[in-house]
């Protein structure tokens, strides 16, 4: 753990309703993906789960979801000749498998770590996302570590389902759970004392608040994964094709880049 304390805004390393009916498609892929014949659930689509505000990596922006997984979805429909089309729903829909089981959609994109409980209910691609995970108070606070709240039984927001949840409870963090990213907003007005979450959308959401500082960074052995319907061997492959070509073509690192605050320290 690095508990110095330093800038929200962090130095960070570019890698990181029930469907009643559905209309299946086989369609064939023509550009780099695996080559087998996909299964899709809307005949010339990918159809993607998201969340709807997680940003950098998913978020609405004048009508139109963009981001880092977005564009992530875009290469994989790109290379089988498919078109993004995309579902936002709530993370724990997401992560409980029923929505790629009862054909929601076709895949995850939506910072999914990649746990042994989530590996159940679905398959994981290979990853794409390195992720750390971090504390962050407003500047002035006297929680200058994990520690400290602890001892002061601080009230800290987490999302929950996340990477950030269970590590609060590891910790024996006084957590507190929201079901989005609202939680920053409870910090900035006092409803919480500190949030833990990824060090990600920490540095991007510090872009609203810049009185944020993170005081603790925390190694979460955490990396982010797409989600497959789970024996959906063809789509799997598809995606580790796509992941292999944009990370051996310079296209990842360009993404990544993209959308991830970086700066110098």
């Amino acid at each position: 753990m690095n508990t110095r304390k330093t800038s929200a805004l962090i130095s960070l390393s570019a890698v990181g309703l029930l469907a009643l009916s559905a209309c299946t498609s086989t369609t064939g892929s023509d550009g780099e993906g695996s080559g087998d014949s996909l299964e899709t659930i809307n005949d010339g689509q990918l159809t993607v789960c998201s969340e709807s505000n997680y940003p950098p990596f998913e978020m609405e922006q004048d009508g139109e979801m963009v981001g880092l997984d977005m564009d992530l979805a875009a290469e994989i429909a790109k290379d089988n000749d498919l078109e993004v089309h995309n579902v936002t729903l709530p993370f724990e829909t997401m992560v409980s498998g029923a929505a790629l089981d009862t054909r929601q959609c076709d895949i995850i994109t939506s910072a999914l770590t990649m746990t042994e409980e989530r590996a159940s209910v679905m398959d994981f691609s290979d990853p794409y996302f390195d992720n750390q995970l971090g504390l962050v108070v407003k500047d002035g606070s006297e929680i200058g570590s994990v520690q400290d709240a602890i001892d002061s039984n601080a009230r800290v927001g987490v999302m929950q389902q996340t990477t950030g949840d269970a590590k609060a409870k590891e910790l024996g963090l006084n957590s507190v759970q929201f079901e989005d990213v609202l939680m920053f907003q409870d910090l900035e007005s006092g409803g919480v004392d500190a949030v833990l979450d990824d060090l990600v959308p920490i540095a991007q959401h510090s872009e609203d608040y810049p009185d944020f500082v993170v005081v603790e960074e925390v190694e979460a052995d955490d990396q982010f994964g797409v989600g497959v319907r789970k024996g959906d061997t063809a789509m799997l492959e598809a995606v580790n094709s796509t992941l292999e070509r944009i990370k051996s073509d310079g296209t990842l690192d360009e993404i990544t880049e993209k959308w991830v605050p970086i700066t110098e320290q």
